[in-house]
């Protein structure tokens, strides 16, 4: 919304807008004359033309309704966003459960570095708008209420298809049929970028291809597998670094170094590296730009690096938070302690022996209560309905931590040299990270 808001202003229209609360983001958008009020009133909407809303927001929102009661037009963000895309030459669009933002970034600072220009729109709460000429724009496609499927790409990337958003769509076979939609509105001689390992993805692949939808669309693959078009080898992972060599269509093109750690990063990379190879530019062009790449914010953001590392992640669902995990054991090989707030009562519910197993990856876990964004609670479903499954798994060291105010002293009182603090969460769990790396520079260790 924040970034939408950014472009709208950009383009010369007055924009406003509101929030339950206030926000960095927010702070960002009064500084470029944008007013947001605090708190949903009807009288907010007095004088607008049109009335943006996500799915988040409730039918009957205080707003929403005052808007239909003056007849004002209101447009749901993907519909809008849609619209804003449709005159871009070329329109890129990135889908999946995991590794959106990060292949967004990357693909961003290919183009960049190749003098494109582009327009970018990336999942963060802040840097989320790139504003470039309006020959490309490149953003995520989030599968969340169906939003993907009011865009119609020329490029479409698929990274995965994963078990999430189940309260909206009840079933995984029901996600693989609103991915397949999405990936058959791919312009005619665009492009289909998708993972060749992920069975889920190849599989709606099959279908879309005998259906007869891909006809006009070139479709390219990437991965680990023999049977990708765009293959990482030789796989190395050096610290925050890593490296490999990049095979097309099986010939070897030379090594790939990157600035992030962790198998899941180069997998985004041959992604972005299959966007701008396929749309002309140059090997070497997208070698130099994924070198100088360091990362989206809140995505394996390294707060703190001492005695002890401080990480901050994204990580919200079961698969992103195994990633998470053994990124950091591979690039520190220390003890870590996952901190981890979940995000939504649903997704807690659905995936809680998921969540169990992928945290019980880390030497000891602390669970924060659920930070429930649009959703009220749920009877019997907890931060220490999480606890309880890790320890039921037989893992030792997993805690609920009541009181999220009081993590960072309990963190800074426990932790050792040459440990890393894993915090992770699409909440507000960031600002447990920012104090307890303020309290490591201070010497609280």
């Amino acid at each position: 919304m924040s970034a939408i808001a950014l472009m709208l202003q950009n383009a010369g229209y007055e924009v406003t807008g509101s929030d339950r609360q206030d926000s960095e983001i927010i702070k960002i958008l009064r500084k470029h004359d944008i007013s947001v009020f605090i708190g949903h009133d009807a009288k907010n909407v007095e004088g607008a033309d049109v009335v943006v809303y996500t799915a988040a927001i409730a039918s009957d929102n205080v707003e929403l309704v005052e808007a239909r009661r003056r007849g004002i037009s209101t447009v749901e963000r993907p519909v809008l966003l849609g619209q804003l895309m449709a005159d871009y030459e070329h329109k890129i669009a990135v889908a999946g459960a995991h590794g959106k933002t990060t292949t967004v970034a990357m693909t961003t600072a290919i183009l960049e570095q190749a003098g494109w220009h582009p327009t970018a729109l990336l999942g963060t709460d802040r840097d989320n708008l790139k504003l470039g000429e309006h020959r490309v724009i490149i953003t995520e496609a989030c599968e969340a209420f169906g939003s993907f499927l009011f865009l119609k790409p020329s490029v479409t990337v698929v990274l995965n298809i994963d078990a999430d958003h189940l309260d909206y769509y009840g079933t995984i076979d029901q996600i693989e049929r609103a991915f397949q939609q999405f990936m058959a509105q791919t312009e005619p001689g665009g492009y289909i970028i998708a993972c060749a390992d992920e069975n889920r993805v190849q599989r709606v692949l099959q279908n879309l291809s005998q259906s007869g939808a891909m006809e006009k669309v070139t479709t390219v693959s990437f991965g680990f597998s023999e049977r990708a078009d765009y293959r990482a080898v030789n796989i190395f992972h050096e610290g925050l670094r890593s490296r490999y060599t990049l095979l097309v269509r099986g010939e070897p093109v030379g090594d790939v170094k990157l600035g992030v750690p962790g198998d899941q990063n180069i997998m985004n990379s041959l992604a972005a590296i299959g966007v701008g190879l396929e749309l002309g530019i140059s090997f070497e062009t997208a070698c130099r730009a994924l070198e100088n790449y360091r990362g989206a914010p809140r995505r394996f953001e390294v707060l703190y690096d001492g005695e002890v590392v401080v990480i901050d992640d994204y990580a919200h669902h079961p698969t992103e938070i195994e990633a998470t995990i053994e990124s950091a054991r591979s690039s520190y090989g220390g003890r870590i302690t996952a901190v981890f707030q979940p995000h939504l009562y649903s997704r807690t519910k659905f995936l809680l022996d998921e969540f169990a197993r992928a945290l019980s990856r880390a030497d000891e876990v602390i669970v924060a209560p659920i930070y429930p964004a649009r959703e009220e609670p749920i009877p019997g479903v907890s931060g220490a309905s999480i606890v309880e499954c890790i320890r039921r798994m037989g893992h030792t060291s997993a805690s609920y931590a009541s009181d999220i105010d009081q993590l960072p002293n309990q963190l800074a009182k426990g932790v050792k040299p040459g440990d890393v603090v894993l915090v992770m969460g699409a909440g507000d769990i960031r600002r447990v990270a920012e104090k307890l790396a303020s309290m490591l520079r201070g010497g609280s260790l």
